[in-house]
């Protein structure tokens, strides 16, 4: 079961009906690089290094490549990732360009059941005690 940290913050925007409310946000640790995600991997499988990175690699050319040409990717216990669209229109057919029309595109990632069952059993902490003098530790994977 996971465990995160939340900060309170305050809302001051004045036009806001919530004005002055207290709301909580995570407290995010530094991000975790491909070295290090590899490492962790080899410690969990017991594998070499050299192979788990190999493998990392080759999964994340093809993750660019497949969600690049239009493929969904169904990932075990993570979820679906796809692409998503934003585009202007047109009044006809004929008047669209693709080239044109086509604003933004961003992956989206839509959880998987037992991801999503995961994160009902997390654990949040309030993170803000003015007695506290530093973060607590990062937890590791």
């Amino acid at each position: 079961m996971g465990k995160i940290w939340v900060t309170p913050y305050q809302n001051m925007n004045e036009k806001s009906d919530q004005f002055g409310w207290w709301y909580f946000r995570p407290s995010l640790y530094l991000t975790i690089t491909d070295d290090d995600l590899v490492d962790f991997i080899a410690r969990d499988s017991k594998l070499e290094r050299s192979k788990v990175y190999a493998i990392h690699c080759a999964i994340t050319k093809q993750i660019v490549e497949l969600l690049c040409n239009g493929h969904q990717l169904e990932i075990p216990y993570l979820g679906k990732l796809k692409l998503s669209v934003r585009s202007k229109g047109t009044q006809t057919a004929e008047e669209y360009n693709a080239g044109t029309c086509i604003k933004k595109v961003r992956i989206v990632l839509t959880p998987d059941t037992k991801i999503k069952e995961e994160l009902k059993k997390v654990k949040f902490q309030k993170d803000f005690d003015k007695e506290k003098k530093s973060q607590p530790e990062p937890p590791t994977p």
